[in-house]
């Protein structure tokens, strides 16, 4: 179900675009008038108030209470505003019952309005009308969502699963628009946000944002961008912040600008309504739950410009007027506030700027074109780039601002704050994370609802059993998971890393038969053991607590004894200090431990050239044998691992938790005097009776706690633990007594500022898909000064090599296209014909022609198609000359041809015949003289027979008939 309000990786698209489009798609108009011819289609409807049930109440829908307040005041007096509204309308075959609550938390409790002119502010007020509502419609509240403002008229966005409606109040030019209401209720334009013309995207070095709809998703929903992992750069960590498993609730304070243009198409009286309609719809996007995430987008400022001001220019020209914003509103930043109260100067902070434009704006031309807004990506980081310009085309610029404030988004930190301040840039949150991951389905609040805040995952222990005898274990199996991949060009047989100096929740991996090891994964699968030492696992990266219970988050302990849940009453501390002065040059014998011991430990009480050697009853030796120094590490000798650790700077030891399964003996190799070796250990017991009975227990601080954190403030504890008071070694709680426990001890510690370090943002997608293009990242020198809190320093701050911002990608070369030549001219001349052209498969650089095989058959462009002229003339009478008349004396007749063609010239049939022309005509020749009437001279050619049908026929005319005729003809 992909409605309007599912914007998870909306803002995060993270794409920058912009768009160029012929004038018949322009989404700026001067006229609500003129908007409405260009939309594809829209109906007039006239909403009325109703009451829960639907029953009529009245047609006046406008806020008719002018309940004006002080926005710092107490909250509304119920009297003054209403706080729920109910309205009715019909359009596109469909009824909308609207069920609206009042909304005032878009706006900051310190907002003013802010008139300024040529030399500044000139006044300014804090009054706000309570007149821009949030909802749903009735009875479908978990899959719809309505924000709109009453102030004069409904001003909004309806969405349902399948559409988004936009209405607003038909304007009428002949009336003032305070005497609104009609009679019969005031009519409203509604339409579908698909009917707007769509533009299209250009890739641009900003964010430029069009209202195109792509691959079935709006484009607030598409993300193409890919998650690195973090790398290091001369040794410094670069930081990729990932998403936390806790939810906290975000703010983010807005200045909100109206140029001089902005004023002049909705006038004085109504800006500061329609600005805040716009905001109430930004709000209300993203404080839906289907974001993971609590963002408040909070207006603290509206200043509407009535004049030019001197150091902000506004034009077409996107990228230099929002280069020109972005100095401008910084100019009027206030820093004295910390967000919570008004500072000195009575102006209040803001930590993003929105300037709304009448230009149609371009990202490279001072012309109009397609672009719709413009943003700097990441640039929340910093108050000079955190702004954005949009071109207002009506209600659909909420979405055009609520994109570009995504595009400004700013890293997630650990303990972030909830409140976003100059200092902070660890303001927003990754909207570009994808909602669903491998295995786990994150899904909104069921009914519309609040996201929760607070953690998003619980965790808990499962399958807790011992896993069989020869199991593999789990990090190895990790580990062998990349045999089959190839590791800078080759494949390796990889196993556990278990040395030190490594992340225990990172799968470091060891490459057998070589002497390397390398971070495969920066986490282990979730369960995962912390070490082998230890019941601890890894969850999120991060090393979590188990019990001795198996379970996660456990107090349950092992005593002394490795008992859990003990009183230490099953075993017997041995202590001792062997310090025997014997000759160098050999093996000797420090102490025995018996099978079954725990909690050993070996250490030397000084650094010396002695080696702690360790060995079986057999005299096999384990470590440092046969005048063999190993090298140290974590040895699994008889059922437990021993840990030797040797030092640069400390005496060197030999530790294991136990308990082991055979009795071992601790030898000492002397090399030089031997200084004194101190061992410990528990052996098990058998006693008789309750061990707690024969010993007392009481609670005891233990020492400080490491710091929480190197720098930037950081935490100790002093944990409190049940102790023996024989031996002063710690049990489970409850053999304490529970009233008497004293409270936690706490400090904080490394308060000091953090050393500057580089953050790293993600890569935006390619330019290009071939042949070469460009990405870019977000690269900030940052420097932590408080447990949630970070700052933006100079890039000079941080002393490191500065990562690149900028870097080539997709270098392979494309495969061949299609490229088509001109059209050729429509043949015929008139009527349907056809035009033709040439199309050549080329290389993408149009040096090179191949073989039409060589390009997809699927996707070559038609090498003709249907056109027309206008229509053909019809086919017309043709006549030729007259010919000579048929007698050479007196009268005769005239012939003509007489044709039907068309305007080819082509013999046709559907000439009129009516029309036809005559093709005989009677004619006269003049005669020179007399003919002789000698009768004996004319006579009929004996030959001839025709005569008679030459007279019947009226040939006589014709000399030659006539000569052949002469007496047939004599007198005719």
């Amino acid at each position: 179900m992909e409605i309007l309000w599912k914007t998870l990786t909306w803002i995060l698209s993270l794409i920058m675009a912009s768009s160029e489009f012929h004038s018949d798609h322009r989404l700026s108009y001067s006229s609500q008038e003129e908007f409405l011819t260009y939309l594809e289609h829209y109906q007039l409807t006239i909403p009325i108030r109703v009451d829960q049930n639907g029953a009529f109440l009245s047609f006046t829908v406008k806020n008719d209470k002018h309940s004006r307040r002080r926005r710092s005041m107490d909250p509304i007096d119920p009297q003054q505003a209403v706080s729920k509204l109910f309205f009715k309308l019909s359009a596109y075959g469909k009824h909308f019952h609207l069920n609206l609550t009042l909304n005032t938390d878009f706006v900051s409790k310190h907002f003013t309005v802010e008139y300024w002119g040529k030399d500044g502010p000139q006044w300014k007020h804090d009054f706000l009308d309570n007149c821009h509502y949030t909802g749903y419609l009735q009875d479908q509240r978990s899959t719809t969502k309505v924000a709109l403002s009453n102030c004069i008229g409904l001003h909004g966005v309806i969405a349902t699963e399948d559409e988004e409606y936009f209405i607003e109040p038909l304007k009428n030019t002949t009336e003032d628009s305070k005497h609104f209401s009609y009679e019969n209720g005031h009519p409203h334009v509604i339409y579908k946000k698909s009917t707007l013309q769509q533009r299209h995207l250009y890739d641009h070095s900003h964010c430029g944002v069009s209202d195109l709809i792509k691959n079935g998703k709006p484009w607030w929903l598409n993300d193409t961008s890919a998650f690195p992992s973090a790398l290091p750069i001369n040794g410094t960590h670069i930081h990729h912040r990932q998403k936390r498993s806790v939810s906290t609730e975000r703010f983010v304070e807005t200045l909100v600008v109206a140029d001089k243009m902005m004023v002049g198409y909705h006038g004085r009286k109504d800006i500061e309504h329609y600005i805040l309609s716009v905001m109430n719809i930004v709000a209300k996007l993203y404080r839906d739950s289907s974001l993971g995430n609590v963002v408040n987008i909070i207006v603290a400022r509206l200043v509407v410009l009535t004049e030019d001001q001197p150091n902000l220019e506004i034009n077409h020209h996107a990228d230099k007027s929002l280069d020109s914003f972005c100095k401008w509103q910084k100019s009027i930043l206030s820093h004295q506030s910390d967000g919570n109260t008004i500072p000195e100067n009575g102006i209040a902070h803001h930590d993003n700027a929105v300037l709304i434009t009448r230009y149609d704006i371009c990202t490279y031309k001072n012309k109009p074109c397609g672009t719709l807004g413009l943003a700097s990506v990441a640039g929340m980081c910093e108050p000079e780039r955190s702004c954005s310009i949009n071109e207002d085309i009506g209600l659909g610029s909420a979405f055009t601002i609520a994109h570009e404030i995504g595009h400004k988004k700013c890293v997630e930190s650990s303990g972030v704050s909830a409140k976003a301040t100059a200092v902070s840039p660890t303001v927003f949150l990754q909207l570009r994370e994808h909602s669903v991951k491998p295995g786990i389905l994150k899904k909104g609040p069921s009914g519309g609802g609040k996201y929760c805040l607070g953690e998003r995952k619980r965790y808990r222990s499962c399958n807790t059993d011992p896993c069989p005898l020869g199991a593999r274990d789990f990090r190895e199996k990790q580990c062998a998971d990349f045999d089959n991949m190839p590791f800078r060009g080759k494949y390796y047989n990889w196993k556990p890393y278990t040395g030190g100096g490594v992340k225990p929740c990172a799968l470091n991996c060891l490459a057998e038969g070589y002497n390397f090891y390398t971070e495969r994964a920066p986490a282990v699968i979730d369960g995962t053991q912390c070490n082998a030492d230890s019941l601890d696992i890894c969850i999120n990266g991060e090393c979590k607590h188990v019990g001795c219970d198996n379970i996660l988050g456990s107090d349950a302990r092992e005593d002394r004894c490795r008992v859990c849940g003990g009183d230490g009453s099953t075993c017997d501390a041995i202590e001792g200090f062997f310090n025997d002065s014997l000759p160098r040059g050999g093996y000797m014998e420090v102490v025995q431990i018996p099978r079954g011991s725990v909690h050993i430990e070996v250490r030397e009480v000084a650094m010396s050239k002695n080696y702690i050697a360790l060995k079986s009853e057999g005299d096999d030796y384990y470590i440092n044998g046969a005048w063999t120094i190993d090298w140290p590490r974590k040895f699994d000798i008889a059922g437990t691992a021993f840990h030797y650790k040797r030092p640069t700077d400390e005496p060197e030891s030999l530790e294991a938790l136990g308990p082991t399964s055979e009795n071992l003996i601790v030898m000492v190799l002397l090399q030089e005097q031997n200084l004194g070796i101190r061992y410990k250990f528990n052996v098990p017991i058998t006693r008789t009776g309750s061990g707690d009975s024969e010993v007392g227990f009481t609670w005891n601080h233990q020492p400080w706690s490491e710091c929480s954190s190197t720098c930037a403030g950081g935490v100790q504890r002093q944990e409190v633990v049940c102790k023996r008071l024989d031996d002063n070694s710690i049990v489970q709680n409850n053999y304490c007594d529970p009233d008497s426990k004293p409270p936690e001890n706490q400090r904080t510690c490394n308060t000091e500022p953090c050393p500057p370090e580089w953050f790293i943002g993600d890569w935006l997608q390619c330019s290009k898909t071939c042949d070469g293009g460009m990405r870019t990242r977000a690269v900030l020198c940052i420097r932590k000064i408080g447990p949630s809190e970070e700052e933006t320093l100079d890039y000079s701050g941080c002393l490191t090599h500065r990562p690149v911002e900028k870097e080539s990608c997709n270098n392979q070369s494309c495969p061949p296209q299609w490229v088509s030549l001109d059209w050729s001219e429509c043949t015929p001349k008139c009527g349907t014909g056809f035009k033709h052209r040439i199309v050549l498969c080329k290389s993408s650089d149009l040096s090179k022609t191949f073989p039409a095989a060589q390009c997809p058959e699927e996707s070559k462009p038609p090498i003709r198609i249907r056109c027309s002229l206008g229509r053909c003339p019809p086919p017309r009478w043709v006549m030729g000359d007259w010919g000579q008349c048929s007698a050479q004396c007196g009268l005769g007749q005239q012939m003509r041809t007489v044709q039907c063609l068309s305007y080819t010239g082509q013999a046709s049939s559907d000439c009129p015949e009516t029309a036809r022309p005559q093709s005989m005509q009677q004619c006269e020749s003049k005669c020179d003289s007399t003919p002789t009437s000698n009768t004996e001279e004319c006579k009929d050619v004996n030959k001839v027979a025709y005569c008679p049908l030459v007279l019947k026929f009226k040939f006589c005319s014709r000399a030659y008939f006539r000569q052949m005729c002469c007496k047939t003809c004599q007198g005719h």
